[in-house]
């Protein structure tokens, strides 16, 4: 049983609910985009975003890819900070999904 529940799979079940950032949202306004084209807009880069987390989870990432880059080969220095930026990134995209869900949050309650 996986207990990684992907926010996104609870959003639409959320009838209504207040955002707050600290940054603009769209207005849904006569005179802007319509909601249903900025939601269809947010919802292909959420289908985008889990694309690329879910490559991310069946790519391989191991220490043996590394090791021969080390003067001392059990010291695992190059795995390290491989993985360290490995998971800068991925902090990065987990950020970058959560400012998606607010959109579509707050798109969806407008």
């Amino acid at each position: 049983m996986n207990l990684n529940v992907d926010p996104f799979l609870t959003l639409w079940y959320i009838p209504c609910m207040t955002v707050n950032v600290n940054y603009p949202l769209p207005t849904i306004h006569l005179n802007g985009t319509s909601r249903d084209m900025l939601l269809r807009g947010e919802m292909k880069v959420h289908d985008a975003l889990n694309k690329v987390s879910e490559a991310l989870e069946e790519c391989e990432f191991h220490g043996r890819d590394y090791y021969l880059q080390d003067e001392v080969q059990s010291s695992y220095e190059s795995y390290n900070k491989a993985k360290e930026e490995r998971m800068k990134h991925i902090e990065n995209l987990r950020a970058f999904k959560q400012y998606n869900l607010e959109q579509v949050m707050h798109i969806r309650s407008s």
